[in-house]
């Protein structure tokens, strides 16, 4: 029972910290961009992107953490950030990681990039430092014009792509003509 406890309070602590840094950004995206399409968070590139996110700062928040408490995490951050409910986040990360795709697997090497900067250095050495993750916290990094600039280059970029499909998907007539 104590064990349930202690893992339920590091789910929170964990999945709170990840919103905290995550949500602002994603916040001013959808400000900058007007929307975040829901087939842009089907992608894999963002799914690994985000994932690969959550994770590097639920495990910087709580240090050490087991599989199912880290896939917990990682599915109800994805909810609170994307606004979007799917129990299957985790099979998809699972089925994206398995195939080696090529997107997810940028997304996720693109989120430990991102974690460098937003943590000051190598994401390799998080376990032994401590940080603040807090709310404050999070507000002031996502004010950094760096992190901000590599943010629309990582993220806002590849969502671009997606309301550019919409775009054209909705000039086109049922012919093909115009």
């Amino acid at each position: 029972m104590l064990r349930w406890v202690l893992d339920l309070s590091k789910v929170r602590r964990a999945r709170k910290a990840a919103c905290a840094v995550i949500s602002p950004m994603v916040a001013k995206s959808r400000h900058r961009l007007g929307e975040i399409p829901d087939a842009a968070w089907a992608s894999p590139y963002v799914v690994g992107f985000m994932v690969m996110l959550i994770t590097i700062i639920a495990k910087t928040e709580i240090g050490k953490i087991e599989d199912q408490t880290l896939c917990i995490v990682q599915a109800r951050a994805w909810e609170d950030i994307t606004g979007i409910k799917s129990g299957l986040i985790g099979e998809d990360v699972l089925l994206l990681s398995a195939a080696r795709n090529r997107e997810f697997e940028t997304g996720c090497h693109n989120a430990m990039g991102f974690a460098a900067l937003l943590i000051g250095s190598s994401v390799m050495g998080w376990q032994h430092r401590q940080f603040d993750l807090g709310i404050h916290a999070a507000i002031s990094w996502s004010n950094r014009d760096d992190l901000s600039s590599l943010w629309e280059r990582l993220f806002d970029a590849h969502v671009s792509t997606h309301l550019r499909d919409i775009e054209v998907s909705l000039d086109r007539t049922p012919l093909g003509f115009s």
